[in-house]
């Protein structure tokens, strides 16, 4: 008797991990029906979800639903993809040639097929680099943020320090351009107890703003074709400093989560200081080779860290060595608010020294230090 309802029991298992399976199958096997407007696309936990792809690149699908909004998946998630339209792709044939192809795009498991003007090609889908609209808009390009912190106090001494930055970003198929703007501001009011007047004096007042461009080889590797920036920080005895660079990189890691990649190159660096010793020159030109990495995690789901490091190698006159290290750890608040906590780290390894007058005939001479570091917290803005 115990035998039979132990029999029984296995039969009612095994019956519904049948029905389960057929579920699924039935899942695997359904197709949208043909649609002109919307792409499809299916989760590996089988829901389908129909709206626009905007751009897919490393390794993160932007998918815009007209009831979730702009949805940002890992590409790991993704089991299925059917287009309205036609797709631009960059796709990587061989070890090192790539190929931009155009047609709409059905992505099926590891299968890639991209059918146009009759003609259809078939793929793996682990040569698909990147994804973008084929007849989308201009603007669907680009992508940024803008973050801004703000610092008061009051009392005996009243202080103000404020930092903004901002990043623009537009991909396509084949290609990248980026730019960077950061810029920090304070100042300190402090109120004399004999006399009860205020005086006022500027703490920081740096700006930077870099841009470049990289154009891709092969999945992995690329040219960082141009990369130029504007910096100034009289703190530092820099008035203007002007450089552009050209470098090789290369994509270490590039998964749904990670993203580490890493270039080198050369480049010419001119900068104008705000004083320098008497019978010096007050400008200063350098070649100089370069090295940069930056490494992009998501922790989870609402948490992601960045982190980017820059160094220089040039003359003396120009510093010797100089780096630019930010790191950002960014806590996903709502929709497209997110809280920044930053820490910024700038060195100069031979400072150039500037001279003032001391108000009774003779000179101060400051030596800047080596070091500067800043950390920023403030809320930002992504589009």
């Amino acid at each position: 008797m115990r035998f039979c309802r132990m029999w029984m029991v296995c039969l009612a298992l095994a019956g519904a991990v049948t029905a389960a399976e057929a579920k699924d199958k039935a899942w695997d096997q359904f197709a949208p029906p043909a649609d002109k407007k919307f792409d499809w696309i299916q989760l590996n936990s089988g829901e389908w979800l129909k709206g626009e792809i905007k751009v897919m690149y490393n390794y993160t699908l932007e998918f815009d639903s007209d009831k979730l909004s702009l949805l940002k998946l890992d590409m790991d998630d993704v089991k299925q993809i059917r287009t309205a339209g036609h797709q631009r792709i960059l796709v990587q044939r061989g070890n090192r040639e790539t190929e931009v192809l155009q047609g709409k795009l059905i992505v099926n498991g590891e299968q890639l097929k991209l059918l146009s003007n009759d003609e259809e090609i078939d793929l793996e889908r682990t040569s698909l680099i990147s994804i973008a609209g084929g007849s989308a808009r201009e603007r669907d390009n680009w992508s940024g943020n803008v973050a801004f912190g703000l610092s008061l106090r009051g009392g005996n001494t009243e202080t103000t320090d404020i930092n903004t930055s901002a990043r623009v970003r537009r991909r396509t198929a084949e290609s990248r351009l980026s730019a960077y703007y950061v810029a920090n501001y304070s100042k300190a009011t402090t109120v004399d107890d004999a006399t009860g007047e205020k005086s006022t004096t500027k703490t920081a007042d740096s700006q930077r703003l870099t841009g470049y461009g990289d154009w891709f080889f092969t999945s992995r590797l690329y040219w960082k074709v141009i990369n130029a920036e504007w910096y100034r920080d009289p703190f530092v005895n820099i008035q203007n400093q002007y450089s552009v660079n050209t470098a090789v990189g290369y994509d270490v890691v590039r998964t749904s989560r990670t993203e580490w990649t890493f270039n080198a190159g050369a480049g010419y660096q001119r900068t104008r200081f705000d004083s320098v010793l008497t019978g010096e020159d007050d400008t200063s030109d350098s070649p100089f080779g370069t090295i940069s990495t930056r490494l992009d995690h998501e922790i989870n789901g609402d948490l992601d860290f960045l982190i980017e490091y820059s160094a220089r190698f040039l003359n003396r006159e120009s510093g010797t060595y100089t780096h630019h290290v930010i790191s950002t750890l960014s806590y996903d608040l709502m929709a497209d608010l997110d809280l920044n906590v930053s820490f910024i780290w700038d060195r100069i390894e031979d400072p150039t020294a500037s001279e003032s007058d001391d108000g009774s005939g003779g000179t101060i001479v400051t030596v800047p230090e080596q070091d500067d570091y800043q950390i920023v917290v403030g809320v930002a803005y992504t589009f």
